[in-house]
C-alpha cells in the first residue's frame, strides 16, 4: 500500500523547508501556504490538504488565450483564508521556493 498524497505532499514540503504549494484539480488552480502545525506533520489527515492564504481559480476562466503572448487573468480569482483540498482531487502540485 502506497503512502497517502498528503502524507507524501507535507513531508516534502517539511524537508524543503517551504509551505508555498500550488495545486492543479481537473477544473482548478490553487496557490497558497500548506498549514503545519509547528512547521511538521505530526496530526495530519490523509484525506485532506489544509490550504492557508488559499487563491483559487476556476482554470476554464484563468488562460483563455492560445498565442505565445499570453496572460492569464488573476483577477477571476477567489481569495480563502483557509481551504481544504480533497486529495482524491489533486491531478497536479509543486512545492514552490518561498
Amino acid at each position: 500500500m502506497s503512502k497517502p498524497i498528503s502524507k507524501s505532499i507535507l513531508k516534502i514540503a517539511e524537508k524543503s523547508g517551504s509551505s508555498k504549494i500550488v495545486v492543479i484539480t481537473n477544473h482548478l488552480k490553487i496557490d497558497g501556504n500548506l498549514f503545519m502545525k509547528d512547521g511538521k506533520c505530526e496530526e495530519c489527515h490523509e484525506d485532506i490538504l489544509t490550504i492557508q492564504n488559499a487563491l483559487v481559480c476556476r482554470l476554464s476562466d484563468y488562460c483563455t488565450c492560445d498565442d505565445e503572448d499570453c496572460e492569464c487573468n488573476d483577477y477571476v480569482c477567489f481569495r480563502y483564508d483557509w481551504l481544504n483540498v480533497n486529495v482524491d482531487s489533486i491531478v497536479a502540485y509543486s512545492i514552490l521556493n518561498e
